[in-house]
């Protein structure tokens, strides 16, 4: 950048490591190769069972501004990300994951997104912004994953009409897309306002924290550029199970204000069951599934269908990986 770096932010990158150790130099190579300075990176070794954490003290022995944690067991990402949050010296924390690469100016693009937005509209209300991501598939697929809030021209999507939009998928205007942590930075007091992530969800903490901003008033905005490549890799921790399991847990938590919102938490869950037994590949369970919603909440299911129509593609890639690893 051209400013004056003793007038900018410190920002901190945070990187959670889980048996990594074929991606994890690379990952932090991602993070030192960022144009904005000044910025400290902090990893977490999620209790690797391989050459994970020997790798990252290795490479904060080379660079001063990288720290390094270790958990003695395993906690999950949800904990991983609060170590971070807990340790982070920065006004801004974003996150980067252990097998993705990030674009070198990412951080000064999602900056300048947040507050140039925060000046405009968002008053006393909490931003945090996403990128579109590269996503990378087994075989060399890729697809473009785009997110949130990435119409500049105007107030972005917030609120608890976001918070409906996440939860049971109730259109709302500039919030399509994924909002992934891998492509996540906000203030650092953001998060803290929240306590992080939950750390009963070892899988989909990050919709979950997702939920709770919105319902904090948060604002999402976006850049439709995608500034992550994201590598899609499995484990004994990605099944769909595991991934059902954890999003009817956030229906579950958030139950009173589905139904305050005049939902029924069951057409969550329903819809929920007939997502995943389409990425199994069962279409004859998923068709008969989204007929039964269609016939008893038909209002509610059309507008769902509509929303889910654009992102066929997505579902497509995601049926094809989780079928090749089941």
């Amino acid at each position: 950048m051209d400013q004056n770096t003793a007038i900018l932010p410190l920002i901190t990158i945070g990187l959670t490591a889980y048996n990594a150790e074929d991606t994890i130099e690379s990952a932090v190579h991602s993070a030192l190769a960022q144009t904005w300075k000044p910025l400290e990176i902090i990893a977490v070794n999620d209790c690797s069972t391989d050459r994970t954490g020997e790798l990252l003290d290795t490479l904060a022995q080379k660079h001063p501004e990288l720290r390094i944690f270790h958990h003695p067991e395993n906690k999950g990402v949800a904990a991983a990300r609060n170590t971070i949050i807990h340790n982070a010296k920065g006004i801004f924390l974003a996150f980067f994951d252990d097998d993705d690469q990030s674009e070198p100016r990412r951080l000064e693009k999602q900056y300048i997104r947040i507050v140039s937005y925060e000046e405009k509209y968002a008053g006393q209300s909490e931003v945090i912004c996403h990128s579109a991501r590269l996503q990378t598939y087994p075989g060399g697929r890729e697809h473009y994953e785009i997110t949130a809030g990435c119409n500049e021209e105007g107030i972005s999507p917030r609120g608890e009409a976001m918070a409906k939009r996440i939860l049971y998928g109730l259109p709302v205007e500039n919030g399509f897309g994924s909002m992934a942590t891998c492509a996540q930075m906000a203030r650092l007091k953001a998060y803290q306002a929240l306590n992080g992530f939950d750390e009963n969800f070892r899988r989909c903490e990050d919709t979950e924290f997702n939920v709770r901003f919105a319902l904090n008033g948060g604002h999402f905005v976006g850049i439709a550029e995608p500034l992550v490549r994201q590598t899609m890799t499995i484990g004994s921790e990605k099944t769909l199970s595991e991934e059902e399991t954890y999003h009817r847990n956030i229906i579950i938590k958030h139950a009173i204000f589905i139904r305050n919102s005049g939902v029924s938490p069951l057409f969550c869950a329903r819809w929920l069951e007939a997502k995943h037994e389409y990425l199994r590949g069962r279409k004859i369970s998923f068709l008969l599934k989204i007929s039964r919603l269609l016939f008893k909440y038909p209002r509610l299911s059309y507008k769902r269908v509509k929303w889910a129509w654009p992102n066929r593609k997505f579902n497509q890639q995601a049926q094809a990986f989780y079928r090749t690893f089941s």
